[in-house]
């Protein structure tokens, strides 16, 4: 957890961006970059300069919008130091263009819809044992989804060496100033299936589907344990990796993410809670103000759930699991994450990292008060730590600390309507007849 006067760093001095030129710094024949965006990373593009120095050919693919920009200020300069780049632009301009042609027309709505909402109505019910939880969430306004992002954050050299996890090369991410998880591998077989999905990006194979009949990924044995690898979508990393670690899981469950908006892998969080396995979230604060966010309906079904008031984000997608278990990598908790972006995540089975991951989350969740078991801070605001002086955007609403309306009047949360109702005898919850009592807390 990062300390709290972190602030965004362009000094290479956390273990994020110190491991990062280790392995940059080894390569001997070639170097496969998979990074999201670049901003205020000048020890890594040096690392680079030197590799390239010593013969080292340097491999990048990036994410690119419809209109050819990155999210990144650095991004741009950063690919001039590569030997050869891809990027998902032209997908993203092919699927808005497509966007354009189906634009479908909302249906009538099959729940209530929250008070002042124009976006897409979600509405789900979860099963909590006994009774039966249903939840009505929507956006502001109303959007389309038509692209999705390369959301990678890893580098590999010369196919064994693997640097990768949650951490964008960025003056937050490697810098310091917000919460991730990074895994260091060096096997050949990782190694191997890494670069193989390297190349397909770089020759533009950029999100590809899941493929009928694909194989499971295949369980590699390393020092202490076992790793599996998963590429989204095309391996389906939430419903064949994720979900079927909480799944069977028995006692203990701890969750640290950026986003959660996935309504089924919500349902096995409950289901956990349910049958007796402990259960507790750490979620981002910009991550919570997500429309779609789960966070509330955990609340609801009992389950702690802590979203932080710090300055920098909670960007760690992790899990630890029974002490044994822990799967991490770059992708968020969602729909998009699963079957848009291209992600990666790795279900390592192996104790001793299970239990350094259970001590990292104790304390990460011991220091944030009791008051955030409750509460839904406004990410750029004086309820989020130094959000509001650290000259960044937070809540990525295009204004900056003190231009930020939410640094002189936070704003309210996004209203989630919530009904509980005692589960039929005999039946499952499903959403065939919505309550028509008051929602919880009206």
């Amino acid at each position: 957890m990062p300390p709290p006067d972190a602030r965004p760093s362009t000094a290479c001095d956390t273990p994020l961006c110190t491991s990062l030129l280790e392995v940059l710094d080894g390569a001997q024949r070639r170097l496969d970059l998979a990074f999201y965006g670049v901003r205020g990373a000048p020890a890594v593009i040096k690392a680079i300069e030197r590799a390239r120095t010593r013969g080292v050919r340097v491999f990048g693919v990036v994410d690119r919008t419809a209109d050819g920009t990155n999210i990144y200020r650095d991004t741009d300069a950063f690919v001039t130091h590569l030997d050869r780049v891809a990027d998902d632009g032209s997908y993203e301009r092919k699927m808005a263009r497509n966007a354009k042609r189906r634009r479908p027309s909302p249906g009538p709505d099959r729940c209530p819809r929250p008070p002042g909402t124009k976006g897409p109505l979600q509405c789900s019910v979860y099963d909590l044992g006994d009774r039966c939880l249903f939840a009505a969430q929507a956006a502001d306004e109303p959007f389309t989804t038509a692209g999705a992002i390369m959301h990678d954050k890893f580098a590999l050299a010369d196919a064994r060496a693997l640097w990768t996890g949650s951490a964008n090369v960025s003056d937050t991410g490697i810098g310091g100033y917000n919460a991730n998880v990074v895994i260091r591998i060096d096997d050949t077989a990782v190694g191997e299936r890494f670069r193989a999905y390297f190349d397909d990006l770089l020759r533009g194979r950029f999100h590809a589907p899941p493929e009928p009949g694909r194989p499971p990924p295949p369980v590699h044995p390393i020092e202490g344990g076992s790793v599996q690898v998963f590429f989204a979508p095309r391996d389906r990393p939430m419903t064949r990796g994720l979900r079927p670690v909480i799944r069977a899981a028995r006692e203990r469950i701890d969750v640290a993410v950026f986003f959660l908006t996935h309504k089924l892998l919500a349902q096995d969080l409950i289901d956990a809670h349910t049958r007796g396995v402990r259960v507790r979230v750490v979620l981002d604060a910009t991550g919570a103000r997500n429309a779609y966010s789960k966070h509330a309906v955990l609340r609801a079904a009992g389950i702690p759930v802590k979203v932080e008031d710090l300055g920098g984000k909670m960007h760690m997608k992790a899990t630890a699991v029974d002490g044994a278990v822990v799967v991490a990598g770059s992708m968020n908790y969602t729909g998009a994450g699963e079957r848009a972006n291209d992600e990666n995540l790795l279900v390592l089975r192996h104790p001793a990292l299970a239990r350094k991951m259970h001590d990292a989350y104790d304390a990460l969740y011991d220091a944030l008060g009791e008051h955030t078991l409750s509460q839904t801070p406004d990410p750029e605001s004086h309820q989020s730590g130094s959000a509001c002086s650290d000259g960044i955007d937070n809540d990525h609403d295009g204004r900056i600390d003190g231009d930020d309306p939410g640094c002189s009047e936070p704003s309210a949360p996004p209203p989630v309507l919530l009904w509980s109702a005692p589960k039929p005898p005999g039946a499952a919850c499903h959403d065939g007849a919505w309550p028509t009592t008051a929602p919880i807390g009206s």
